[in-house]
């Protein structure tokens, strides 16, 4: 009995002690899983408890390694994929500006065209207009001079 309590505590001791792999690698080796969590998978799994300092663990170690790589590398792509977006999105947004710019010019000069040719052909339209009221004012005045010479000759007559 006092075997099994010493053997036990010992256990205990020894699952409480840190393997040199794990002092190595601190708690949370890179960006992956720690290793107490990949013997907890490995455990629910496979119903096998691997120790704390199972060779097993050193592939996930290096594969944590590998993570921490991976990710690091995400961030300079992401930082330089920002960079780019941010560079395009201004000249796009500068593209357009100006598009923008040459299309209300445009607008604005075919408005000022438009609002010129109506008045153009209106000023034409009055034109004929002045015209025809002073050739029937002509024509009155005539009118008037005929039908006066006319009752003069008929009152001399």
């Amino acid at each position: 009995m006092m075997n099994t309590i010493s053997t036990s505590n010992q256990e205990e001791c020894a699952a409480d002690a840190s393997t040199p792999l794990e002092t190595e690698l601190g708690n949370a080796p890179g960006v992956g899983l720690t290793l107490e969590q990949i013997r907890s998978v490995v455990s629910k799994a496979h119903d096998v408890m691997l120790p704390k300092d199972d060779a097993t663990l050193i592939i996930a170690t290096i594969l944590n390694a590998y993570l921490t790589e991976v990710d690091k590398l995400q961030a300079r792509h992401e930082k330089g994929l920002t960079r780019l977006m941010a560079e395009k999105t201004d000249e796009y947004v500068s593209g357009v500006q100006a598009a923008v710019n040459q299309l209300s010019a445009s607008l604005s000069s075919a408005s000022v065209e438009g609002i010129r040719k109506v008045f153009d052909d209106h000023s034409a339209t009055l034109k004929t207009f002045r015209i025809n009221v002073y050739l029937a004012a002509v024509i009155v005045g005539m009118s008037a001079l005929l039908n006066v010479a006319v009752f003069i000759l008929k009152a001399v007559h």
